[in-house]
């Protein structure tokens, strides 16, 4: 599944995404200094497989104002620079996990729920807007299915190798791509067995791309969370 990462105001409040909505303004009448000089800009992802619906918050304040389920993402939204302590809470006000970020003024970055959710994570990764040169885009890769082995990751036909022994919560740099569709195996760098294909990856030029797996390749009783990618599109 596509997701577009939509700007939005999180400056330390409670903020309303539309998942059906395009690029939105924050729909605020600044006046004085730049509104955005000292801003931090940050998604959220749940790539916690049976994880149930789980909140995000950025210090005391709530990120986003609803849930997200597992294979749900929301952002950008904007955040106050500095050290900023980062959590996710169950509906009933638990907290799961914790992480601590440094935030300086122009910063992108993405922070992922992980793991199994008896052992529920929070990691975050910084992101990259540079603009790809003509005909290519920018394309990172980050392994998050909890059971996966080291992944090595290529093209079908291996003419591109995006990753080589990939581990859990590894994330590759982000890479030019010429752009295109392609099939993209995901295999055991140990053993060589193909655990999964995805087909018609599409890369349109201009565009950066995380390409993140998640889910079990060996599902535990009573999950449907097999292993499966989702692309998102940090510009």
């Amino acid at each position: 599944m596509t997701l577009r990462f939509l700007t939005r105001l999180a400056l330390g409040l409670t903020v309303l995404f539309t998942a059906t909505s395009c690029i939105t303004d924050d729909d605020l009448d600044y006046t004085g200094p730049d509104p955005y000089e000292n801003v931090a800009f940050g998604a959220i992802v749940n790539a916690s497989p049976s994880s149930g619906d789980i909140f995000f918050f950025a210090d005391e304040n709530q990120v986003y104002n609803g849930a997200l389920r597992y294979g749900q993402s929301a952002g950008y939204y904007n955040f106050f620079t500095g050290d900023r302590n980062l959590s996710i809470i169950n509906a009933v006000g638990d907290t799961l996990a914790t992480n601590d970020i440094t935030l300086e003024a122009g910063d992108y970055f993405s922070a992922f729920a992980v793991n199994t959710f008896d052992n529920i994570e929070l990691v975050t990764y910084r992101d990259s807007l540079q603009y790809p040169a003509n005909g290519k885009a920018m394309v990172r890769f980050i392994n998050l299915s909890p059971d996966a082995p080291a992944l090595n990751i290529a093209t079908q036909d291996n003419t591109v190798n995006f990753a080589t022994g990939l581990t859990f919560k590894a994330a590759t740099s982000f890479m030019p791509v010429m752009a295109g569709t392609y099939t993209v195996t995901f295999s055991d760098s140990t053993t060589d067995e193909e655990i999964y294909t995805e087909s018609a990856v599409e890369i349109l030029e201009g565009r950066n791309y995380t390409i993140y797996t998640k889910g079990f390749v060996t599902p535990p009783a009573n999950s449907n969370d097999t292993f499966s990618t989702d692309k998102l599109r940090n510009l």
